[in-house]
């Protein structure tokens, strides 16, 4: 932030005269418990810390980035059934974000543990392409029987009608590559993977902030793009209207996500009142670990040994999250994809299902006005949905071919849920996903970017940050700054 020196004088002087200095506008952000990496089991758990060890980034880091190609892998298996009524299915999709600075290392972090998934996606392109020729002779032939069929009983519709029907539907392309796409993501883009491709994908952003800002969430299609991923992570069906188009409808796809933001982006996130309304902050599981930068001095003797020694610990995780990806896709309809896919259910034990109920209990009871849960309701509500899903990817990732979903992994789920709700707890107790101290912020900034030292509201309204140009909002900012000493009324000034 650039500070107008003659501003920043006048600052100096005051705080002299007042003896007060002016106070920050957010409580700083108390440090994080230790991620409960054991919790994650064997498979996950030892993939994270081998990932910490050779990246050497936050343990939080490393395991939201397994946690999310675990759920990428698991959810095109199954879903996990609640005991809700009859028994409501669950995706096991998550939606994960973790607020790291630039220099920490999440590139590196993300790029390990996508290994598994990019090496299947390179052997999904190469059956592709062996394919690829198949389906074009079949749908020069199809095409061609059409056609002849079509000229030869042109006169007679009933016949005609009868033969296509005999002919059957066009070949079906064989499915694109892509699991988890790279480089700057768009729901739009996303729902074109989902006609073409397989089912289940991932949004994996390293640097979520290309995401946050672009074109999917500018204001005019922010809505859809919310009310999408939202849809997603339920499993609803997905809905795309256009002219050209018409109405394509969309069954049973998936979606993981981990998005890895700074933490300014991040609070910009956690602010927005149409992402609040919506219910997408929710559905996201946070992680705000301290960072590493500036401790990360090593031996490079014994920093080898240790990459040896993860490379053994990721080998299992590999060969787990590799075998439930290249599991084939269980069309309902062949030839018509849209109508979605057979996904297989994974059932409590009577144990996981009493401890299911009873943590589900235990939030509900804290979520009244004076619950510890009130200021959190929204997020708390669905952490015992969260909590299943991650037991099924645990399941899943120890047992590819389970039925069943034990008590022993819906507790270590419900603690790494314990931890999330923590996180949440954490971060908006300081205030800075306060949206009028967010504001206030902003105004902050601007006014020190000023030359003078007086100004009047009318200009804040016409000049100052969008997200303040109006009377209401630009008189809340005002106030704040002057209730922490960044400003003072000054009588007869407009």
């Amino acid at each position: 932030m650039a500070t107008n020196p003659s501003m920043a004088a006048r600052l100096d002087a005051a705080n002299e005269t007042t003896g007060e200095a002016p106070r920050p506008l957010y409580r700083e952000l108390p440090p994080a418990s230790a991620f409960p990496v054991d919790a994650l089991g064997p498979v996950l758990g030892k993939a994270a810390k081998a990932i910490e060890a050779v990246v050497q980034c936050p343990l939080a880091c490393a395991a939201n980035s397994v946690l999310a190609v675990a759920s990428l892998a698991a959810q095109g298996r199954a879903n996990v059934i609640l005991p809700i009524g009859q028994g409501k299915p669950s995706p096991l999709s998550l939606f994960l974000l973790t607020v790291l600075d630039s220099g920490e290392r999440k590139s590196s972090a993300d790029s390990m543990a996508l290994k598994p998934v990019r090496d299947t996606e390179r052997e999904i392109a190469e059956l592709e392409a062996g394919q690829r020729h198949a389906y074009d002779v079949k749908v020069a032939s199809y095409e061609a029987s059409a056609k002849h069929l079509t000229a030869k009983l042109k006169s007679d519709r009933a016949a005609l009608e009868a033969a296509l029907r005999e002919l059957g539907p066009a070949p079906q392309p064989p499915l694109l590559s892509v699991l988890a796409p790279s480089g700057d993501q768009t729901v739009e883009g996303l729902f074109r993977i989902y006609q073409f491709g397989r089912p289940s994908l991932a949004m994996l952003c390293d640097d979520a902030a290309t995401f946050l800002g672009g074109h999917s969430l500018k204001a005019e299609q922010k809505v859809g793009t919310t009310a999408n991923l939202c849809r997603a992570w339920d499993g609803s069906k997905l809905e795309r209207i256009r002219g050209g188009d018409g109405v394509i409808v969309l069954y049973d796809r998936r979606l993981a996500s981990h998005l890895m933001v700074q933490s300014g982006v991040a609070a910009d996130f956690l602010s927005d009142a149409q992402f609040a309304d919506q219910g997408l902050l929710a559905r996201f599981l946070v992680s705000s670990p301290a960072g590493r930068a500036g401790t990360r001095f090593r031996d490079d003797a014994a920093y080898q040994v240790v990459t040896r020694r993860a490379a053994l610990d990721l080998e299992d995780y590999n060969v787990a999250v590799a075998s439930l990806l290249r599991q084939p896709v269980r069309w309902k309809n062949e030839s018509d994809r849209t109508l979605g896919v057979e996904l297989d259910a994974l059932h409590f034990t009577p144990e996981a299902r009493a401890l299911y109920v009873e943590f589900a209990n235990a939030i509900e009871a804290e979520l009244t006005p004076r619950g510890t849960l009130a200021n959190a309701k929204a997020f708390a509500s669905k952490l015992p949905e969260n909590a299943a899903r991650i037991a099924g990817i645990l399941t899943l990732m120890a047992e590819p071919d389970a039925q069943t979903d034990g008590a022993a992994d819906l507790a270590d789920a419900i603690e790494l849920v314990k931890h999330y709700l923590e996180e949440a707890s954490r971060i908006m107790a300081t205030g800075a996903i306060d949206p009028e101290l967010r504001r206030a912020e902003t105004l902050r900034e601007w006014l020190l970017s000023l030359p003078g030292d007086v100004i009047g509201l009318r200009d804040v309204y016409r000049l100052g940050p969008n997200s303040i140009r109006q009377a209401d909002r630009a008189r809340s900012a005002m106030t704040i700054l002057c209730e922490h000493g960044w400003a003072r009324e000054r009588k007869g000034a407009l």
